[in-house]
Order: C-alpha cells, then structure tokens, then sequence
C-alpha cells in the first residue's frame, strides 16, 4: 500500500479520525479493535486480529488436520488468511478474504460443499480460483462474536469430504476459540 501523508488533529479528548478512504482500503469498520504502539517517533495503528496472536496453536491445529485429512487447512482471521498449511497455497497467505467468505463468516454457520454435488466452492481470497472442488467452512465463535474460520479444502473430483472431516474441521474450530475466551 503506498504511504498517504494525511494531516488530522487530535481533538480535546484524545480522539483522532481515520479518514473514510483509508479505513475502507484497510478494511477498518466501526467496532474493530486497533493495536496501538510507540515506535522512535512514530505511533503506529494496525488491525488487531486475536487469531494472529495464536499463530503457533493456528499451525499445529492446521497441520494436524492436514496430517489426518491430506487435505490443505487454512486458517483465518474476519479479514485475512492467517495460516495455510500446505506450502504449495502459501501465496494466499496475508491475502484479504473475498466478501463471499465475509457473509459466510457473518452467518456464523458452518458450510459444507462439493462441486460434483452441484455445490458452489466460495472462494477464500478475492479474485482467486483455488480450483477446490470440496470445501469445508468452520466459523470460530467466541461470546457470540465471529473471530475468523478453519476451512479444509481438496482439489480431488473424485473424493468427498466425510463426516469425520466435518468433525475435525468443527474439533479444531472449537479449539482455536476456546484459546480466545
């Protein structure tokens, strides 16, 4: 993202705003909470996402159902991919998820779909075909409040997801928010 030099004044109580333009080009909405600290003379304002806080737990649940599904995990927070656990779709790392993935966070209901069962794959990351051809979405709930997703996705036609996969992607759901309460 290129640096804006945009001049805004802190008010008497402390308050200072975020102009429109840059809080929609950094996915910042009314209620998100903001990580903020001092660096030399700078103080820095960056999106706090609890999952990144949990990266080592993220891996090791990611990893562990890849090692029981051979199937690739990814982790995310409610605006990006956190975590992948197969190296050849690392590049999707760090990447905003799509606002398909948005609304189906925003539901707050698992997903479960396969296109030989004329099922409609939601893409993970905006403008990206993963060519996943099963796909399961998890959402982490905590409090009632939507903390990101664990999706397991294959790119095998010929196989589906059982219901000890669904399972699995639900155990590792739970787990990560259990870490967040």
């Amino acid at each position: 993202m290129q640096e804006q030099g945009i001049v805004r004044r802190i008010d008497e109580l402390g308050r200072l705003v975020i102009p429109k333009e840059l809080r929609k080009s950094l996915r910042i909405r009314e209620g998100d909470p903001l990580e903020i600290y001092a660096s030399k003379d700078e103080l820095v304002l960056k999106k706090y996402s609890p999952i990144s806080s949990l990266k080592n737990i993220s891996s090791a649940v990611a990893d562990g159902i890849e090692n029981l599904t051979e199937k690739t995990c990814i982790i995310t927070d409610c605006d990006t991919v956190v975590y992948v656990s197969s190296g050849k779709d690392k590049d999707i790392l760090g990447k905003n998820i799509s606002t398909e993935m948005e609304k189906v966070l925003k539901e707050r209901k698992s997903v479960v779909l396969s296109r030989a069962d004329g099922g409609t794959i939601i893409p993970v990351i905006s403008g990206e075909d993963m060519q996943s051809e099963n796909q399961i979405i998890v959402p982490m709930i905590t409090g009632g409040d939507c903390f990101g997703s664990v999706i397991l996705y294959d790119k095998d036609k010929s196989s589906r997801f059982s219901s000890s996969d669904v399972k699995l992607v639900q155990l590792g759901s739970s787990f990560l928010s259990s870490q967040l309460e």
